[in-house]
């Protein structure tokens, strides 16, 4: 049985790990939304410049990336889902210790980098 001094700093340790978890969560969806943009830019060549206040991004560039983005989160399923079910179960033992102990303090939100 722990104080509630202790609870609250294995709390904040729990509370850190899942930030990180969340972090990394966030850069994997990230890198991919990128690799999934930079393919579907390569792929799709312009052949001209409009004017710089219109974007060059059509409705088949659109489709491209939608299509490159599911093949490249096909290929992360994996890491993605492992991730996924990493923060729930971090989120489920933080809540479990903050009824078990009372711990009141708000959680702190998760902001990206």
């Amino acid at each position: 049985m722990m104080s509630h001094p202790e609870a609250c700093t294995a709390l904040t340790r729990m509370e850190a790990r899942l930030r990180e978890t969340r972090h990394n969560l966030f850069e994997l969806e990230r890198s991919l939304r990128d690799r999934g943009e930079e393919e579907t830019i390569r792929s799709r060549p312009k052949m001209r410049r409009y004017n710089r206040r219109m974007s060059n991004w059509t409705g088949k560039d659109e489709e491209a990336y939608l299509q490159v983005l599911d093949r490249l989160t096909d290929s992360a399923a994996a890491d993605l889902d492992r991730l996924r079910r990493k923060v729930e179960r971090q989120d489920m033992a933080i809540e479990a210790l903050r009824r078990k102990y009372r711990v009141n303090v708000e959680r702190p939100t998760f902001a990206p980098l």
